[in-house]
């Protein structure tokens, strides 16, 4: 299975209802109240938040970078791929 189908059978994470959203320009502030932590998203991983609330499907994400930024599929998957290995890790997100 290549790379890509892995991506698009990828069941993708939700992001967590609990934490507080606040716009910095291109950026975004994620208050996490239950940790008492404030995690900064730049404006690629901006991007990739925004989309993945709104969508279900990982072509979306690549896309979404894809426009915003200019950048080749490849680059956008390995962007979508590292924000939300980040989202996971920091723990922003639920599920997969």
């Amino acid at each position: 299975m290549s790379r890509e189908e892995r991506m698009s059978s990828e069941q993708l994470p939700s992001p967590r209802t609990d934490l507080l959203e606040r716009p910095l320009g291109s950026e975004l502030a994620l208050f996490d109240v239950e940790k008492g932590i404030v995690h900064t998203l730049n404006p690629s991983a901006t991007v990739v938040w925004r989309v993945l609330a709104a969508s279900a499907e990982q072509k979306d994400l690549v896309e979404a970078l894809q426009e915003a930024f200019g950048i080749d599929g490849s680059e956008a998957e390995r962007g979508v791929v590292e924000a939300l290995g980040q989202f996971r890790q920091l723990d922003l997100v639920v599920g997969r």
